[in-house]
């Protein structure tokens, strides 16, 4: 048996099927070559930095879409090598119903569909970053934008892949209305939801990084904005998931939503008798010498009023570092009691004074 003999040796046959050592040899070749030829490709794309550019979750999307097609191509062309035709293996049934039959076409056709949805995507969250970036898009703005036209492109990707597998939408529609009436009245609360995170991605009343406060007293930063929920992460790093109805259902006060800078105030009270202009020069000295109170608008202090045992005086200021205000106020404090101390400030404790109606006599024992 000659070399040429040896390699057309059948290994295995299967009707027309004719599995020989050549055939298999040139399958292993085909899926070698795409394998290095792959894995030249994106050691090409990292050289030229795509990577850092996309960023390293849509740098994982492509490569999965560009894998897909390298090892498709590749498998196609492997089973024309074992003698099978890319048509008979395209109209291979997998599984059918009555009103549907899936072939490994209805599969690639509904990956397809999936990837370079997915894909598109990756490209429209890459243009909304760069112009957030660039300072040509508010952030909050530019990612509820980008959720809206998320779930638009993600319906558009299903209807079509639905069509793919030769099913009708008005179909679908007739044959779950009765589900979706049974089930109407056990969703009212998830439609609500729905419904409300729409209002709130289109009426911008609530955007992403958004610094809110509940009705229980919590804040937090908005870090994402869904259609049924959204996440608020707390002071105490923790992350809500609270549904959109509250957000307009309930009153919440949004510090971030007319602009960046937000007003707090502190409270400090003096003995009587202390020089007011004194107190006022050196809670602003207090309050200017902080980093992040902003200085335009300019602190204030209101000499608010007499109080029982104390000049009560309130310290006004301005910050856009509003989710952690509470340890600014606490380094405020700090500040103004050093500055009361060097300068004799005297800050009071609560007093009382005690007057006996009736006076206790004591009478001393005669003995």
């Amino acid at each position: 048996m000659n070399l040429w003999e040896l390699l057309n040796y059948s290994l295995f046959t299967y009707g027309d099927l004719k599995i020989s050592i050549l055939r298999v040899a040139l399958v292993a070749l085909i899926l070698v070559g795409a394998y290095f030829i792959f894995h030249f490709f994106r050691k090409w794309m990292m050289h030229l930095s795509i990577a850092e550019k996309l960023g390293l979750k849509r740098w994982r999307s492509f490569i999965r879409i560009i894998r897909l097609f390298f090892f498709l191509g590749a498998g196609l062309g492997s089973l024309s090598m074992l003698g099978l035709k890319a048509t008979q293996v395209l109209a291979f049934q997998l599984f059918e119903t009555e009103k549907i039959k899936f072939t490994v076409t209805h599969l690639l056709v509904v990956l397809t569909i999936l990837f370079i949805t997915r894909f598109i995507l990756n490209l429209i969250e890459y243009h909304f970053d760069n112009k957030i970036n660039q300072k040509r898009f508010d952030r909050g703005r530019g990612r509820s934008i980008y959720t809206i036209i998320q779930y638009l492109i993600w319906f558009t990707a299903i209807v079509l892949s639905l069509q793919a597998l030769g099913l009708q939408l008005t179909w679908i529609v007739a044959s779950s209305a009765a589900f979706l009436a049974g089930i109407g009245f056990g969703l009212q609360n998830l439609f609500n939801d729905f419904i409300s995170g729409l209002i709130i991605l289109f009426d911008r009343s609530l955007e992403v990084y958004d610094i809110v406060e509940l009705n229980d007293g919590t804040v937090g930063r908005v870090l994402e904005i869904n259609l049924r929920s959204s996440k608020i992460l707390t002071r105490n790093n923790q992350v809500l998931i609270v549904p959109n109805s509250k957000f307009t259902r309930d009153t919440i006060v949004n510090w971030s939503h007319n602009e960046e800078n937000t007003r707090f105030h502190v409270s400090v009270g003096v003995a009587y008798g202390s020089d007011v202009r004194l107190v006022e020069k050196l809670l602003l000295e207090a309050a200017n010498g902080h980093e992040d109170i902003s200085t335009n608008p300019r602190p204030f202090v209101r000499f608010n009023d007499f109080g029982n045992s104390s000049l009560d005086f309130q310290l006004y200021f301005w910050t856009a570092n509003s989710f952690y205000v509470e340890n600014l106020k606490s380094e405020l404090r700090f500040a103004i009691d050093d500055l009361f101390r060097q300068n004799k400030v005297e800050i009071p404790f609560p007093q009382r004074d005690i007057n006996f109606k009736n006076p206790i006599v004591i009478q001393k024992d005669p003995s």
